[in-house]
């Protein structure tokens, strides 16, 4: 029994082609709005270009595949806001690609074209298409690995095992949860009567193991620095105090809504609980295994603790192609969901070339997050300069990361304040930690009535007040201490 369906004549090779032009168009508008986007990069981006000015085998929060890429596109383009974004909205183009041949294998080539449509506008790609992210990588190489997976299952041959380990080796080198696939790959073909007998085969182990080896630099990597990205997947998790948060996993379960549309995670529900189905039972039963685990998982993680809504990413490229094969019998509902998407997107398209101005009603900043890193950088740069300082401490990732981006070109050297008495909470605590081997004086940079003691340094002068627009901390007035050693 096989998941792939055989070549119908009802297929339209004119509509997929087109709907498949669509998907590059989209694609290409996007790389085209980078360049008129106007917000500022987020501290998490900002901290990704940092890491990718000194490319290693891991870093404290990932592993290193976003680094080499944010280092492929600015190597090539600058360090402009758009050159560190640039491979998102092409990465995304090719998730959906990928998606394509995947819902053809299973569904047909109309529903595989769909597919792909339908994923290049879902909500959350239409987001992340503007920023750079870990996500964005994870979900290509989830993809292809899904791809693999269906051929490894229905041919049993070399290379698609390949595929599928080659998937896995490099999606774990852009997030861990990648390991999630070949285990759940693996329990399908367990749990499948009709399927089981494959698992007999070397050749399906070494698809679903294989992946594995992509994860010795790594490792290595973790080994010579304390294992700290695992530490700090553990303190993410915060599986300690109290752990039972209904409201927390409903809020992350409700998110989902959002993540993948409504209409979609509805269509989604139904499958799963067996209201939906399409003449495909067993490819459907493979993109549910492949999918609702992981939301089901971090829905459980939101309940124990506490879940980000990104973190089922990886559930909704399987999730697209079920449920738009689904949708083909409810046209209206698929229609609609397209069309609510589809508005998301054009507005996603084209509001960060006017995010400073874009208000809401009562005068918030949809674009807040995104916008004022750059006057908090260039404001504490001006009140370095004006006490003479020549080192700048910052207390906070967030401010270091984009103090480092945005003064990039200046020769001040910029540090963070570390508590010597813990493990290191940051990357920058592990590599820029405030020492007085730096150059003297400098100046301690914290937010309002924050007191900081460096070991070594002394007050130097009259705190000064540095007033900015950063972030969601707009309007906030912070302290500048003048510091000598």
């Amino acid at each position: 029994m096989d998941l792939a369906r055989p070549a119908a004549p009802t297929d339209r090779p004119d509509l997929a082609r087109a709907l498949l032009l669509a998907v590059v168009a989209i694609g290409a508008l996007r790389v085209a709005a980078l360049l008129v986007n106007r917000t500022d990069l987020y501290f998490d981006e900002a901290q990704y270009w940092t890491w990718s000015q000194a490319l290693d085998w891991g870093y404290y929060s990932k592993p290193p595949l976003i680094a080499l890429l944010i280092r492929i596109t600015t190597n090539l383009f600058g360090d402009a806001e758009w050159a560190v974004r640039l491979s998102s909205p092409i990465l995304h183009t090719l998730t959906a690609l990928t998606l394509h041949h995947l819902g053809s294998r299973l569904h047909g080539p109309l529903v595989g074209a769909w597919s792909a449509l339908t994923f290049a506008t879902l909500p959350a790609v239409s987001l992340s298409a503007t920023l750079v992210s870990t996500d964005v990588p994870l979900l290509l190489f989830w993809a292809t690995g899904l791809v693999a997976a269906v051929r490894l299952i229905d041919r049993g041959d070399g290379w698609a095992a390949a595929g599928l380990a080659g998937s896995v080796a490099l999606g774990l080198n852009a997030k861990y949860p990648m390991l999630l696939l070949p285990a759940l790959v693996g329990a399908f073909l367990l749990l499948t009567p009709a399927l089981r007998g494959r698992l007999r085969s070397p050749v399906v182990w070494a698809g679903l193991v294989g992946g594995l080896l992509g994860l010795v630099p790594n490792a290595i990597w973790q080994a010579q620095n304390d294992f700290v990205t695992l530490m700090h997947t553990r303190d993410n998790a915060k599986w300690t105090g109290a752990l039972f948060h209904p409201g927390a996993a409903l809020e992350f379960f409700g998110a989902q809504f959002g993540v993948f549309g409504p209409i979609l995670f509805a269509g989604l529900i139904a499958a799963t609980a067996g209201l939906w189905r399409t003449d495909r039972p067993l490819a459907d039963r493979f993109l549910i295994a492949t999918s609702v685990p992981i939301v089901l998982a971090f829905t459980a993680q939101g309940l124990i603790s506490r879940a980000n809504a990104n973190w089922a990413a990886t559930a909704y490229p399987g999730a697209t192609v079920l449920v738009v094969a689904l949708l083909a019998s409810r046209p209206r509902l698929f229609r609609a969901s397209l069309g609510l998407h589809g508005v998301v997107a054009a507005l996603l398209l084209v509001g960060p070339a006017f995010a400073p101005e874009l208000r809401l009603p009562g005068g918030a900043r949809p674009f807040e997050r995104v916008l004022g890193w750059r006057d908090f950088a260039l404001a504490a740069e001006r009140a370095a300069r004006e006490t003479g300082a020549r080192t700048l401490i910052l207390d906070r990732r967030s401010d270091v990361a984009a103090a480092l981006y945005y003064l990039r070109d200046s020769d001040l050297a910029i540090a963070v304040e570390r508590d010597w008495s813990r493990p290191p909470l940051d990357h920058y605590e592990m590599t820029r930690p405030f020492s007085t081997d730096l150059p003297a004086p400098g100046l301690l940079v914290t937010a309002p009535g924050r007191t900081v003691a460096l070991e070594g340094a002394r007050p130097a002068g009259e705190p000064v007040t540095l007033q900015v627009s950063r972030g969601v901390a707009k309007g906030l007035a912070l302290t500048g201490t003048p510091l000598a050693w």
